[in-house]
């Protein structure tokens, strides 16, 4: 089989937690195995990538990474017209990261595009991508719409200046709806998204194909070196996220530590200071019960999920869902909503419940502490899937022939 060479593009990947950054890493490994020879271009934070996967960083002020948005720049970095509108952007509520790297990676990767036999674009979504495919095969993964984001934030609160906030940083959803139905190639996790992706870009589903998520299998796995903490969940959530639910699941773990004393959670994540789920903590009591691990190493991170009795997704929408599967390949028994993917994802693994139900949560989380055989089946059946379905290696092996497809139908178009 022909060994490509792949541009695959990402315009942020924070390495270690949020999908993206995991994404990046992970498959770009899983396809450098199988002996394509792969650039990554990324914006800040960039990720953590294998040796033999080459970094290609792109520059941008990285305003969102510093602690004066405002002041935090080198005024001379501000006569760039590109820079003076991202920071400008940013500065009035906008997230311009996604329209900025398509700027930047066009200038970059152009002089160069003969190189590649495909390029893989990770949901930049930019106009950019447009220029692109004319010239290469182009491949897009939108893992769900970001509408349905804003969407659930515009749900959780009544404060119309808020609204009008949470409308602005949303803005490059003009420019990813424009560019998405006009894609000829566009890969999506679950079937759920590419439902979704057809009714909210209104993007011709005979342009998507599913090609789910994988997980590293060689970093996930039940660790019995790593002793249990009795009553001890275990939940990822991005604090003051309304779709996460993570409401939800501090409510029920309020109740449960009525009936249990010891009960403790430990969210992967980080915490906003000052924010809406710190005061709901401090509402509820809490303080003592939750803790919040972020930036956590990959041994670190695997030692949070098996040290735990029970897993809990409360998400209210996920597009895919790698929190769920993370816990599964650990052999945690897992309790997790409808939305989106997430029973595509879990099937008969995991206790499926409605999303935005504190009373289903409490149950099952009851139920679960109280039947430790049925726990203990639910453990087995999480790993068998996970195992099973979600290798990075089954998971490359498939884009492998999606981008192979792609090539011969550009040639054939272009000859």
């Amino acid at each position: 089989m022909k060994k490509l060479k792949i541009a695959f593009l990402s315009y942020r990947s924070k390495p270690f937690s949020g999908g993206q950054g995991i994404y990046v890493k992970y498959l770009s490994k899983a396809l450098s195995d199988l002996g394509h020879e792969i650039d990554v271009f990324s914006g800040p934070p960039y990720p953590d990538l294998d040796p033999e996967i080459k970094l290609v960083k792109i520059p941008s002020l990285g305003l969102y990474e510093k602690k004066s948005k405002f002041f935090d720049v080198n005024p001379t970095e501000l006569l760039n017209p590109l820079n003076l509108f991202e920071w400008l952007s940013v500065n009035s509520g906008g997230f311009p990261e996604p329209y900025t790297f398509g700027k930047r990676i066009k200038k970059i990767i152009k002089k160069n595009l003969d190189e590649y036999d495909v390029i893989h674009d990770n949901q930049s979504l930019a106009y950019e991508l447009l220029f692109f495919q004319k010239k290469k095969p182009l491949i897009t993964t939108i893992h769900h719409p970001i509408s349905k984001d804003l969407k659930y934030q515009l749900q959780s609160t009544d404060d119309f200046f808020l609204k009008l906030l949470m409308r602005r940083w949303h803005s490059f959803l003009v420019m990813q709806k424009f560019v998405a139905k006009r894609l000829k190639k566009i890969v999506v996790p679950s079937n759920s998204s590419l439902e979704d992706i057809k009714n909210e870009f209104q993007v011709d589903e005979n342009k998507m194909e599913r090609v789910m998520n994988g997980i590293d299998l060689k970093l996930f796995y039940p660790d019995s070196k790593i002793k249990k903490i009795p009553f001890r969940l275990v939940t990822v959530a991005s604090a003051d996220v309304p779709l996460k639910g993570l409401d939800y699941l501090l409510e029920a773990l309020s109740d449960l530590a009525k009936v249990y004393p010891d009960i403790s959670l430990s969210i992967i994540g980080e915490q906003r200071k000052g924010g809406h789920t710190e005061r709901l903590i401090k509402k509820l009591n809490l303080q003592k019960r939750v803790n919040f691990f972020s930036n956590l190493n990959q041994e670190d991170l695997r030692s949070t999920y098996c040290e735990a009795e029970l897993a809990v997704i409360p998400s209210l929408y996920e597009g895919f869902g790698f929190a769920a599967i993370e816990a599964m390949a650990c052999g945690v028994p897992l309790i997790s909503t409808s939305g989106g993917a997430l029973p595509e994802v879990v099937k008969e693994a995991g206790i499926i419940i409605p999303p935005k139900n504190t009373k289903e949560i409490y149950n099952a989380v009851d139920f679960l502490l109280s039947s430790p055989d049925k726990a203990k089946e639910l453990s087995e059946k999480a790993l068998e899937r996970a195992n099973l379905k979600f290798s990075w290696e089954t998971i490359a092996r498939k884009l492998e022939k999606v981008y192979l497809k792609e090539i011969e139908i550009f040639k054939h178009a272009n000859s």
